[in-house]
């Protein structure tokens, strides 16, 4: 069976220091409104339950947060955690959905591209997603390079 190798570490590594501040910054600041969470607080709390493990309510914590401009980050953040429970159909169509709200998601392209790679499947297509990816940073980091082997790999040997 083919594994499936998350790039949320990386998505991790860069929100986590913001999450302190974000967390810190929104308890002082909803002291006198209601206990209702913003999107960004809710997608903030997704990657703090998964990172915990607690994937259920990280999942409930992506829905709420998948609207206005945090939906392209939610629905990452699901199909990485589909992807940790190696559901992939529901994966992909995180990723999907996820780059219908922001083509330019160089995590969802990352992840997207990675998961057809390893189910050996629409290889032209991945490919175009990881060098999309490569193509939006400008020091694209290297899971990035790393995916785009496997894609090419992959497409010699198909």
């Amino acid at each position: 069976m083919a594994t499936f190798r998350k790039s949320i570490p990386f998505y991790l590594t860069s929100t986590l220091v913001a999450l302190c501040a974000v967390l810190a910054l929104s308890a002082c600041a909803t002291l006198g409104r209601s206990s209702a969470l913003t999107p960004a607080e809710h997608l903030n709390l997704a990657i703090a339950y998964e990172y915990d493990g607690k994937l259920d309510l990280a999942l409930r914590e992506y829905e709420r947060a998948a609207v206005g401009a945090m939906r392209s980050r939610a629905r990452t953040g699901q199909g990485n955690v589909f992807a940790s429970r190696e559901q992939w159909p529901e994966a992909e169509a995180s990723y999907r959905k996820a780059l219908k709200a922001d083509p330019d998601n160089v995590f969802a392209l990352n992840n997207l591209a990675w998961l057809l790679a390893q189910q050996n499947r629409l290889l032209e297509e991945a490919e175009q997603l990881i060098r999309h990816a490569i193509a939006l940073c400008p020091d694209p980091i290297e899971p990035y390079w790393n995916t785009l082997e496997t894609v090419l790999k992959a497409r010699q040997a198909h």
